[in-house]
């Protein structure tokens, strides 16, 4: 399969090719879709938000200048349309009765049917990924941003640095102090 450069593809989408555009979503999409998810650890919220950033990319792509990377741009508008949603959730909360807590009977019919063995290890497997998400919650947001370009999409430091716009010596203490609060929390600290 011939991978089209970014510059040659974007060119067409400012040409109005919809193949072409359709061409730079599915290059990017899982990418973008992971990066949303390490992010708020939660799949219907990932898949809304690189949906909502997929479409700025493509309203406002005439304005891309190509004077940085395309996945620099692309981060950009990610970024930007994740911190959009927390900011509209903020507010519906503080709108609205949170019913979440009332709605678990869905989850407890699907054990009725598993087996014992299945249960526990869904049990250890949930509660583990509960952490997990937790530990990233209580992350700042520049924390949990670095750890997420690290570790799941696996930039270097100098990468990470680069897109965000901080020194690599900040990156790794935000990184260092990123783990050492998971690290913390996993042991039950």
């Amino acid at each position: 399969m011939n991978i089209r450069e970014d510059k040659e593809i974007i060119n067409d989408i400012k040409n109005g090719s919809l193949i072409a555009m359709e061409e730079l979503i599915k290059k990017y999409q899982k990418r973008v879709y992971n990066m949303i998810y390490g992010m708020c650890m939660n799949y219907d919220t990932a898949w809304d938000v690189s949906q909502d950033a997929f479409v700025k990319v493509i309203k406002n792509i005439k304005n891309f200048r190509q004077e940085s990377s395309f996945w620099t741009y692309l981060y950009r508008i990610v970024m930007n349309a994740f911190y959009d949603y927390v900011r509209r959730e903020k507010a519906k909360k503080r709108e609205t009765i949170n019913f979440s807590d009332m709605n678990d009977d869905d989850n407890k019919r699907s054990y009725e049917v598993k087996d014992m063995i299945n249960i526990e290890e869904d049990f250890d497997r949930k509660m583990l990924e509960e952490k997990v998400r937790q530990g990233l919650n209580d992350l700042t947001d520049t924390q949990r941003q670095i750890y997420v370009l690290k570790n799941l999409e696996g930039l270097k430091i100098r990468e990470i640095a680069g897109l965000i716009g901080i020194s690599e010596g900040t990156v790794k203490s935000h990184l260092n102090r990123a783990m050492e609060k998971l690290t913390n929390m996993l042991k039950g600290r």
